[in-house]
């Protein structure tokens, strides 16, 4: 590619390398989800899942148990990819406590690993609401966004969330690091896309991922040595380690 001009046209060809995988986590028992990766290729039946129990039986159990307790048998059930289990937990804590503390948040991670994408968001609008400092759910709603490629939503979500997570979370802040410049890329900003993976290596110098996010950057600028290097770099990762005699 030896001109910008060249680049642009070129632009979708370039963007369709980047995208939404499947390899991520769901439901820590604590803290945040901040993957560099999608999730937007699952089904609700690709999720692992133990045989689940009779419907009446789940009411019946889901009646006699408090808030609290609904709660935490809904992370369990998400953990163990009993996605109905969880969801009617939840939505039985929602019948008497609609604003039961973290419950949208985690109601939005369940709906994003299973791929839908519309009431997750939805969740996770409703857990900004309640608690607007929440660097998790600004991430995981922009995170939503980009799954969807509404990448102007998913951008000032991003930001906000550099903008509220504290600094030691250095792992963390490399994951938004990526997004918001994987979210700037597939808006042709490549500019600006360089600069945030550049930032993400500051925090994760040995990640290949990004590494190879910042050579196809470099490639649609047309600045093919330094496109080079990062390749270079991404598969240096894939090379067996010497064991030492």
């Amino acid at each position: 590619m030896k001109s910008y001009v060249v680049i642009l046209l070129g632009f979708p060809l370039v963007a369709s390398m980047l995208g939404c995988s499947k390899d991520d986590t769901s439901y820590p028992k604590a803290g945040i989800v901040y993957k560099s990766q999608g999730i937007g290729d699952e089904s609700p039946g690709d999720l692992q899942a133990s045989q689940k129990p009779d419907v009446q039986q789940l009411q019946d159990k889901l009646r006699s148990m408090s808030n609290d307790d609904l709660f935490q048998f809904a992370l369990v059930c998400g953990n163990q990819g009993n996605c109905s289990e969880a969801l009617t937990a939840y939505n039985k804590i929602l019948e008497t406590d609609k604003n039961y503390p973290d419950l949208y948040y985690y109601q939005g991670l369940l709906y994003r690993d299973m791929g839908m994408m519309d009431e997750a968001i939805c969740a996770f609008q409703t857990a900004i609401t309640q608690n607007p400092d929440s660097a998790e759910a600004h991430y995981n709603l922009g995170y939503a966004y980009r799954c969807k490629g509404l990448h102007n939503e998913a951008i000032p979500k991003y930001q906000k969330s550099l903008e509220l997570i504290h600094e030691n979370k250095t792992k963390q802040k490399a994951y938004i690091h990526f997004n918001l410049g994987f979210s700037y890329f597939s808006n042709g900003m490549i500019d600006d896309a360089i600069g945030q993976f550049k930032k993400a290596l500051a925090y994760k110098p040995k990640d290949k991922e990004i590494h190879q996010k910042l050579g196809i950057a470099y490639t649609a600028k047309g600045w093919t040595d330094k496109a080079k290097d990062e390749f270079t770099l991404y598969h240096e990762q894939d090379k067996p380690i010497k064991k030492i005699p």
